[in-house]
């Protein structure tokens, strides 16, 4: 008796792909299982890593943070030496944290205040080649170079430095003093033309400011020494 023939559907044929795929995977989970169970124990160790590092970040910040306040506070009160102490500490301990980079910044200020003029602007250029990203504190970082090359003897180094701070930072709350500045450090090195034009951008540039009648005046002056 002859029996009757199986009619094979779609259907049937993607059920029979889907189970033999499916032991296929099975089989290949069950050769390689050491392999699996290793990767997720190394999946497992990159993660705590990951975490741990994250969180050592976190705390050194914290710590960085709080010896930066202290030291910005001691400043405040005009406690040159336990400022630079905290600082001092926040640098050293915790480089590369952010509060480090502020850190960093306020070193310059007080060795500049305390004389110590090699010695700030080496911190004014640490802070611009490690930490400078925000735009008020790099601009300050520039302009306090150009206060150590002033103070050094560097006049026409200075006014061009000054002149560096004023155009690469043009929005800057400070850059048409930074302008002054440069002017008066033209002045010093001799160099009055230069001086002059620097005073003339300053009352192009800012002429609602404060800073360009003082720039007039400064034009004017130089004017009656030319006779």
């Amino acid at each position: 008796m002859l029996r009757p023939k199986k009619h094979i559907t779609r259907q049937k044929i993607k059920e029979d792909k889907f189970v033999t795929e499916t032991l296929r995977a099975f089989e290949w989970v069950k050769r390689n299982q050491n392999k699996l169970i290793v990767g997720g124990v190394v999946a497992i160790i990159v993660a705590f890593v990951i975490w741990g590092s994250l969180s050592a970040r976190q705390a050194a910040e914290r710590e960085a943070s709080l010896l930066t306040l202290r030291g910005g506070y001691e400043l405040e009160q005009g406690s040159l030496e336990e400022a630079r102490i905290h600082l001092l500490e926040a640098v050293e301990r915790f480089d590369g944290s952010p509060s480090a980079g502020r850190a960093t910044f306020m070193l310059g200020h007080i060795f500049f205040r305390q004389g110590a003029i090699d010695s700030a602007r080496g911190y004014f250029e640490q802070y611009l080649d490690r930490y400078a990203k925000q735009e008020l504190l790099r601009a300050a970082a520039v302009a306090g170079i150009a206060a150590c090359m002033e103070q050094q003897g560097d006049y026409p180094g200075a006014a061009r430095t000054y002149e560096q701070a004023a155009r690469d930072y043009k929005d800057h709350p400070k850059a048409a003093h930074y302008l002054l500045q440069a002017g008066r450090s033209y002045q010093l090195a001799g160099q009055t033309q230069q001086a002059m034009a620097v005073y003339e951008r300053v009352k192009q540039d800012y002429p609602d400011m404060a800073e360009a009648d003082r720039a007039a005046i400064e034009m004017a002056q130089l004017a009656h020494q030319g006779g």
